[in-house]
């Protein structure tokens, strides 16, 4: 059952000063958006300090067009001072929680690269636009989908309506050239 009582040892140490401890929750599917509204509510008048984080981004396929699209379905990530059993009993008492990861008795601070990673989504806010990868005659490219997967080449057209590059490589001596759409490709950064 979601609802277990926790011993006090699986919380953070005390407070650290204004530090923020950041963890991640799951929630019912489609329920992200009333599960944050409702935790909120209930949270800013003990916890003042603690914020939550669900991110959506536009997306566009032919079929349903442009949509918005959820991140991480599901998750809810939230920053509070340090997880106290009181704070916990408001997550878990807010309709929709399943539980905090990895699971109710362990709770798991986010920390380290993930920590940074997760800061990314958070500066850049709860709606994610478009990304827009920029390719260039001469650029280094390498395939991420597709039969050539893993293949690296350098562009020599590009097809903006189409959505296509052309790209040469040399495949066991030999020089050759194929097509791939913009999402079968992505930019090898130069070191």
């Amino acid at each position: 059952m979601f609802f277990t009582k926790l011993h006090p040892t699986c919380f953070a140490p005390e407070q650290r000063g204004s530090i923020m401890e950041y963890y991640c929750i799951m929630v019912m599917t489609g329920e992200e958006k009333k599960y944050k509204a409702a935790v909120e509510e209930a949270a800013k008048e003990k916890f003042p300090d603690a914020k939550f984080y669900f991110f959506e981004r536009k997306l566009y396929t032919p079929k349903r067009g442009w949509f918005i699209g959820k991140v991480f379905p599901s998750y809810i990530f939230f920053s509070v001072e340090r997880l106290t059993p009181e704070f916990f009993t408001i997550l878990k008492s807010q309709k929709g929680f399943c539980r905090i990861l990895s699971d109710n008795q362990n709770p798991t601070r986010i920390q380290g690269s993930s920590l940074e990673e997760l800061k990314i989504f958070i500066r850049n806010g709860g709606l994610w636009g478009v990304s827009k990868i920029v390719f260039l005659p001469g650029q280094k490219i390498k395939a991420v989908s597709g039969p050539l997967v893993g293949l690296e080449g350098n562009i020599v057209r590009v097809n903006k309506k189409s959505k296509q590059i052309t790209v040469a490589a040399n495949v066991a001596s030999m020089s050759m050239r194929f097509d791939l759409k913009f999402e079968e490709a992505e930019k090898v950064e130069e070191v």
